[in-house]
């Protein structure tokens, strides 16, 4: 039987973003945000709830978790297990309308609020690192001053986490990165295997309900579904981007020709234009009036010298 990742679309929607699962999500937003004391978040409203008939309509399927925490901040959570280009450029885009959307008409700017991303990554999104997570802020440009705490984005590569036992675990980001990491291997392993959290109560939750969807066949169907669905959508994606890039190297080469064309063309005129300026010159006409007949410029006609007059 195949088992899928708890980051499949599916299963990431049908475990964080339903109602009655808030503290599970809320759990792993304090994780990944190391909010500890009186920085942890302690209540989330859901801003796109999780509807299994939307979802399965595909073309207006939800892949993203917004939710809003108690101090008013604003939150957006994917899982994102294959790389395509622009994702980085999407995650901002879409940073910045989450931020944007807080804004009502005649409303005080100082009354927004900061909006955070999270990206949990099946690949190497920063191949020069090897840092499990980075994050991201407005700073100046020496990193010296914060310019506001209204947008940062953080990406985690899940591939970069070394494996540890569970017992060796120490804090609530390496039990929740051991658990986003394996989850495939502990849904083969079954139920009995969930009380490898037995002290977190949350991601105890989450394995539970996460082993529970792949062991249902209806669920494993749809989970299969959505995970065809990105595979196609990336090759689509890809094979656009090829197409693009083919059409604009034959139009880069089309255009290339044309300038030529103009350009010889032009550079024939200027030649010419040099030509009769330099007759003219030699007949003793004043520059200004040479320079008026062929639209040369004043250091053009100075720097000619005179041709010998037609007898």
């Amino acid at each position: 039987m195949k088992t899928y990742s708890i980051l499949n679309d599916f299963a990431f929607q049908w475990i964080f973003n339903q109602p009655g699962r808030e503290k599970i999500l809320r759990s792993l937003l304090n994780a990944v945000l190391h909010f500890e004391g009186k920085d942890r978040i302690e209540e989330i409203h859901y801003l796109n709830p999780f509807n299994l008939a939307r979802f399965e309509d595909r073309k207006k399927s939800i892949v993203d978790i917004k939710v809003r925490d108690e101090k008013g901040c604003w939150y957006e959570i994917e899982a994102q297990v294959c790389q395509h280009s622009g994702f980085i450029g999407r995650t901002v885009f879409y940073l910045a309308g989450l931020y944007s959307d807080q804004a009502r008409k005649g409303q005080d700017f100082a009354e927004l609020r900061p909006a955070i991303g999270i990206s949990l990554l099946g690949f190497n999104l920063f191949r020069d690192s090897e840092r499990v997570q980075e994050i991201f802020a407005l700073r100046n440009a020496d990193n010296s001053i914060v310019l506001a705490d209204t947008l940062m984005l953080h990406y985690i590569d899940l591939k970069r986490y070394r494996r540890k036992k569970p017992f060796e675990l120490q804090t609530p980001f390496e039990k929740w990165l051991h658990l986003l990491k394996f989850s495939k291997a502990y849904a083969r392993m079954g139920l009995k295997n969930t009380a490898v959290f037995p002290d977190e109560e949350e991601l105890a939750m989450a394995l539970e309900e996460h082993v529970k969807l792949n062991a249902d066949a209806a669920m494993r169907l749809r989970m299969e579904d959505r995970e065809r669905d990105r595979i196609e959508e990336i090759i689509k994606r890809s094979a656009a981007i090829k197409e693009g890039r083919a059409i604009g190297r034959e139009e880069g080469r089309v255009e290339g020709r044309i300038e030529g064309l103009v350009e010889g063309r032009t550079e024939g005129r200027n030649e010419e234009k040099l030509e009769i300026a330099g007759k003219l010159k030699a007949e003793g006409m004043p520059a200004a009036l040479i320079q008026k007949i062929t639209g040369l410029s004043e250091d053009e006609i100075t720097r000619l010298p005179a041709s010998t007059p037609n007898t």
